[in-house]
């Protein structure tokens, strides 16, 4: 989006690995056009690890701001653009403020932008371009970059090994919030398997979708948009005769299903007026995704 408005831009990678760098060569960004920073654990950490204690939940978001924000001075640079959208505010546990997305969230992007006016003052100016618009909304535009579909990847499991690993609930996630965009054969091929054929994954699949309480601790969508992409997806490959997958099959018997349906396109044209994009930035998105007007009713 930023690219085709012409702007100068660079890159900004932490610990570069395959998907980021084929990442950005996609994008046509070369080497110069990328900031590069290195990322170590603490030993101690590690022998803590080893003697068994836990090292709980790294706010990798937060060390994004932080850095950055030193980089981009550095750098001389005036903005900082992240990919953070509204998704990320939804709680991890149901009734409560438990989120594992928290250092991904508009809370805490506004607090960020502004203990640095307040205590840093480097003239850098923070924020994320996608923050209006729902994780669902962003896999409809995603799904048109066919460029980067045999590249990405959004899976920890298999980060080290740059793959999908095809079997835990963020690759669920993306291949869900992808299904009603892209041919199920497609997404199975991006995947290298077909995670709706995968019975053992029901558990995180009641989690996505809110038939459990608790989302996974991972950086997934909220509740309502998975169930309006599974709608979707489930009346599109009903309309045009397909055999529904059997994690499908077994939701489209469900009561959810029936009280989802409803409001499958409920997110064609969310927007999220809690953001701190600048007027030329919001006018970008606004050209890009909302036709060049807003909707009238914001949520």
């Amino acid at each position: 989006m930023l690219k085709k408005s012409g702007l100068p831009l660079k890159s900004y990678i932490i610990n570069p690995r395959g998907a980021t760098r084929k990442t950005v060569e996609a994008a046509g960004l070369n080497s110069a056009d990328s900031l590069t920073a290195s990322r170590t654990l603490d030993q101690r950490m590690l022998e803590l690890n080893r003697e068994g204690y836990l090292n709980g939940h790294t706010p990798f978001s937060a060390l994004v701001a932080f850095s950055s924000l030193i980089t981009a001075y550095l750098h001389g640079l005036k903005y900082i653009a992240l990919s953070n959208e509204s998704s990320a505010n939804e709680s991890t546990v149901a009734g409560s403020s438990v989120n594992h997305q928290y250092s991904k969230s508009f809370e805490f992007e506004r607090d960020f932008h502004e203990y640095e006016e307040r205590y840093i003052g480097s003239g850098v100016y923070y924020f994320s371009m996608l923050r209006p618009l729902s994780e669902f909304q962003i896999a409809k535009y995603f799904s048109g970059l066919g460029s980067y579909h045999d590249i990405f990847r959004s899976c920890n499991a298999g980060s080290k090994a740059d793959v999908w690993c095809g079997h835990c609930p963020k690759c669920l996630f993306v291949f869900l919030i992808l299904s009603p965009f892209l041919r199920h054969a497609r997404l199975t091929e991006i995947f290298g398997t077909d995670m709706l054929e995968d019975e053992s994954m029901l558990t995180d699949f009641r989690k996505l979708t809110g038939l459990a309480s608790e989302k996974p601790f991972e950086c997934v969508g909220s509740r309502d948009e998975v169930n309006a992409a599974i709608c979707l997806t489930i009346e599109q490959m009903e309309n045009s005769g397909e055999r529904l997958p059997r994690l499908l099959s077994w939701y489209r018997e469900q009561p959810l299903y029936a009280a989802s349906f409803p409001q499958r396109h409920a997110f064609e044209r969310r927007y999220d007026p809690a953001h701190l994009l600048p007027p030329a930035f919001l006018k970008i998105l606004t050209d890009e995704c909302y036709g060049g007007e807003l909707p009238c009713c914001a949520d």
